[in-house]
């Protein structure tokens, strides 16, 4: 009886194990979306205004990521550089732009992620993106 207990108790924490290990999403690759927003002195803006959004995700170690973004500024490509953490329960993202604002997501699937954009300030702005990886 002790040595099926025993067993039984050495199975269960093989099974706690595997359950607890989580795998960190592989989220290199590109990103594209849009979404709605709001912009300190315009208002709202809907994603049809404000155009896609790519995200090239060029490195990733382990939880940490960088990478080149390309958004549409007053009628003109802009290039950005980032880079982001994944959080402990492997689904949060935190990622700081390297010009200005930061991003607060999730990851949805294997192939969509939601990222909130906040920028503080005179020039406060926030949009709510969802992205798709792109296939290449």
């Amino acid at each position: 009886m002790k040595n099926i207990l025993s067993i039984g108790l050495l199975v269960l924490a093989f099974a706690t194990t595997g359950i607890c290990a989580a795998e960190i999403p592989n989220l290199v690759g590109n990103w594209a979306g849009s979404g709605p927003g709001y912009q300190e002195g315009t208002g709202y803006v809907n994603e049809e205004e404000f155009g896609i959004v790519t995200f090239n995700i060029t490195e990733q170690n382990g939880r940490l990521f960088n990478g080149v973004m390309t958004y549409l500024l007053n009628g003109t490509d802009v290039n950005e550089g980032f880079a982001g953490a994944i959080g402990a329960d492997e689904k949060t993202l935190y990622v700081t732009e390297f010009v200005s604002g930061y991003d607060v997501g999730t990851v949805i699937s294997e192939d969509e992620i939601e990222l909130i954009y906040i920028q503080d300030g005179e020039a406060g702005e926030i949009f709510v993106q969802t992205l798709r990886r792109v296939a290449e």
